[in-house]
């Protein structure tokens, strides 16, 4: 086992594994299926772009959403409308951005390791810079226009300069830099106040007060642009409306009606911590490697890497606390300090004689890799040129002003050439009342919000798509309100009689 190990994380190795599996992701990002956040983020972006305020226009009755969305991402809306405003609509330039975001924060999570030259070894960067490139969260959401990507780079930078300020040059042009991109990461995604936190936690822990100040202040500054849009009258409770309303299926709101119940929600996400790191196939290997390599070095990092230790047991006590929702995507927040720490804890076992530890982190490793092939499989056997697709399928309906229902992927690119409502509209309505519709159900708000055709893809009719199982058979009842109208081997147009 120990020269398996040896093996699998000598120079050679790494490098062969890390090219085969970039090369791969280059691959996938052709024709790449529209993920639905693609879809999500990108609207916001097409309206902002259109008319200067983000909208979900093809959420329909749902508090608001598609008159004016208050809760939304900002800078990324915004960094998405001006790419918009500059390529057109597609998801083509979107995703590059956040290909281009991932291209820059390797850079400087190398760069991070050069100049600590003193505390980690060539050995070290090269195993973290490995891992990020065989990460299958990296694969997904590298290629996907979703703000988390940006938000991981931002507040890894702000956490380069206090590192650099702590343990190098105390220069406050550092702090304040530190604290203009922890905000900008709360600009970006709410999630980002958790690197102002936890800025602000390091340097109380090191007792630099003068320092914590500034960055709260630099902090602020940009944090403050969240709000740019809710000083108009009525705005700010319209926007805590919308969020205390928001369609969260996992974690707890803590819109609550009593103290109880604020704290019930508070240690119910607390309990729940940790299936974030165990969500699904794509972090079971990384959390696996993580956690092994904190327990087996902890005495080593706290010593050498103490601010490291300090500011991500922040993060993730924060994220907790203060985060949307827990969901193995906001891991990539996390990220780049779980790999420094496995980094470490690899370059130190290869001088020890561990065996049973060698196997267990072969193991680990394994498990990374087949939840990265997981990933890349699935991601080929969805890749399809679907522009083209849903132009076919909307050539199949004649009346162009009519209201269509339609997967979220469609807004790509149809959203400006057809009205478009999103299933998702119906999604939030059964989160709303709490329950599944019936057939004659979903029909019946169909007709009510005057949708004239919907469009059944060949997810649900083939039963992968449960969240309407009346659709999953392909079988239309006897109804009043709505027939077949055009039929092929993946899709079902219905149409409004």
């Amino acid at each position: 086992m120990n020269s398996i190990f040896l093996y699998l994380f000598s120079k050679k190795s790494m490098i062969a594994i890390a090219g085969i599996s970039v090369m791969v992701f280059v691959a996938s990002c052709y024709n790449r299926y529209v993920y639905i956040d693609d879809a999500w983020f990108g609207e916001h972006a097409y309206w902002f772009a259109k008319d200067g305020i983000a909208r979900a226009v093809s959420i329909k009755d749902y508090f608001g959403w598609d008159q004016h969305l208050l809760v939304y991402n900002k800078f990324i809306t915004i960094i998405g409308a001006i790419l918009i405003k500059l390529f057109g609509w597609s998801a083509t330039p979107l995703r590059m951005f956040t290909l281009i975001i991932l291209l820059i924060f390797l850079v400087f999570f190398l760069q991070y390791f050069r100049n600590k030259k003193e505390s980690f070894n060539k050995d070290e960067w090269m195993i973290a810079i490995f891992f990020v490139l065989i990460n299958p969260l990296i694969v997904l959401y590298g290629f996907t226009f979703r703000p988390e990507i940006l938000v991981m780079t931002l507040g890894f930078v702000s956490y380069v300069l206090l590192d650099n300020y702590l343990t190098k040059e105390k220069k406050l042009s550092f702090v304040a830099i530190a604290g203009l991109l922890s905000g900008l990461a709360f600009f970006t995604h709410p999630n980002g106040l958790i690197f102002g936190m936890a800025g602000a936690v390091l340097l109380l822990w090191f007792r630099v007060y003068k320092a914590m100040f500034v960055f709260a202040i630099f902090t602020s500054v940009t944090a403050s642009l969240y709000f740019y849009d809710l000083w108009p009258e009525g705005r700010f409770n319209a926007f805590l409306f919308q969020m205390a309303n928001w369609p969260v299926s996992h974690g707890a709101s803590y819109f609550s009606n009593g103290v109880g119940e604020f704290f019930r929600a508070v240690f119910s996400k607390l309990a729940d911590e940790h299936t974030r790191f165990f969500w699904s196939h794509k972090v079971w290997g990384i959390s696996s490697l993580f956690i092994i390599s904190l327990i087996l070095n902890f005495r080593f990092i706290k010593k050498h890497h103490k601010q490291l230790l300090v500011y991500l047991f922040s993060l993730i006590l924060f994220l907790n606390l203060f985060g949307s929702q827990i969901a193995e995507r906001f891991l990539l927040l996390f990220l780049p300090y779980m790999i420094i720490i496995i980094a470490v804890a690899i370059s130190r076992l290869k001088t020890q004689k561990k065996v049973f530890l060698k196997g267990l982190i072969v193991v680990l490793f394994a498990i990374n890799i087949i939840g990265l092939a997981i990933v890349f499989a699935d991601t080929f056997s969805r890749n399809k040129n679907f522009v083209e697709e849903h132009e076919r399928i909307m050539s199949k309906i004649p009346d162009v002003d009519a209201q269509v229902l339609v997967n979220y992927a469609f807004i790509f690119n149809e959203l400006e050439n057809r009205n478009l409502v999103s299933y998702k509209t119906f999604e939030y309505h059964q989160v709303r009342i709490n329950r599944k519709l019936s057939q004659q159900e979903f029909f019946a708000k169909s007709d009510s919000l005057q949708i004239g055709y919907i469009v059944v893809p060949p997810d649900m009719t083939a039963g992968n798509d449960n969240r309407f199982a009346f659709l999953c058979d392909g079988v239309i009842d006897e109804n009043p309100l709505y027939a077949v109208w055009y039929e092929d081997s993946d899709y079902l147009i219905l149409k409004r009689k």
